[in-house]
């Protein structure tokens, strides 16, 4: 099977656990662009979704397996800063595929562009309300990402709280439904802020490690992969599933 796609061949040690996957932009990336890595092509995104439950991987939600924890390969997929590629792009991969996702969202940027990587080429279209609206009346989730797409480890306290409660209550009021996800933006994250999080009354943290989410793992620091256009899962897994899961490293600043 093509190596691009994650598959047994790839991560054999991979036999129970949630994977759970990072995306960003759903579209055929520019050229010369320093973001590049964050987009993936329509036709890949359906293709590893493909590949993953021809090889009996089984999707699931943040909130289910949370919950339970089941036995076996389990992955869901999370989006961050709820681009609107994702909504005119991903959404029909993804009600082919039976699939749902989880979207992150700005909340001081809904129906704007991506202002915090101004400087870094061309800025791209997030969802609005009404986007939103259809993403989520089409079965997904959508999960915070903050005010301000701020690094919350590097506020101080009272400005930490008002981007992880305050967008909270943003989302509810504009969407009509709880919102129980977090996504620490650029993973950036300590005891304080995920102890904020929890006390805000989400169930689920997700962060910006790699690694398979077990029995052990933290809820509100939930291991994910970043999803790429190129060999999206072989070079960030290549010989990291031969070692114990479970655990991670607060404070992260690896990836977006």
């Amino acid at each position: 099977m093509d190596g691009r796609y994650l598959n047994r061949h790839s991560v054999p040690d991979w036999r129970d656990g949630l994977l759970a996957l990072m995306y960003h932009l759903i579209e055929a990336p520019p050229l010369r662009y320093p973001l590049r890595g964050l987009y993936v092509e329509p036709a890949l995104l359906d293709a590893q979704i493909a590949v993953m439950k021809r090889d009996g991987v089984r999707f699931t939600t943040l909130a289910d397996w949370a919950r339970a924890r089941p036995e076996g390969r389990q992955a869901v997929l999370t989006f961050d800063d709820a681009y609107l590629d994702v909504l005119e792009n991903g959404l029909p991969i993804l009600q082919a595929h039976d699939v749902s996702a989880v979207t992150y969202v700005v909340t001081n940027e809904i129906g704007g562009t991506n202002r915090w990587d101004a400087g870094k080429g061309q800025p791209r279209p997030l969802m609005d309300r009404a986007a939103l609206l259809d993403w989520q009346q089409a079965g997904q989730e959508i999960g915070s990402h903050g005010l301000s797409h701020g690094r919350l480890a590097e506020l101080s306290p009272a400005q930490a709280r008002a981007e992880i409660f305050d967008s909270k209550k943003i989302l509810e009021d504009l969407c009509g439904r709880e919102v129980r996800h977090f996504c620490y933006p650029y993973g950036n994250w300590n005891r304080a802020v995920r102890d904020l999080v929890a006390e805000a009354g989400y169930e689920t943290a997700t962060i910006a490690d790699p690694g398979i989410n077990d029995e052990t793992t933290d809820p509100f620091a939930l291991l994910r992969y970043g999803a790429q256009h190129r060999r999206p899962y072989q070079a960030a897994i290549r010989n990291r599933l031969l070692h114990p899961f479970g655990s991670s490293r607060a404070t992260s600043t690896r990836t977006r």
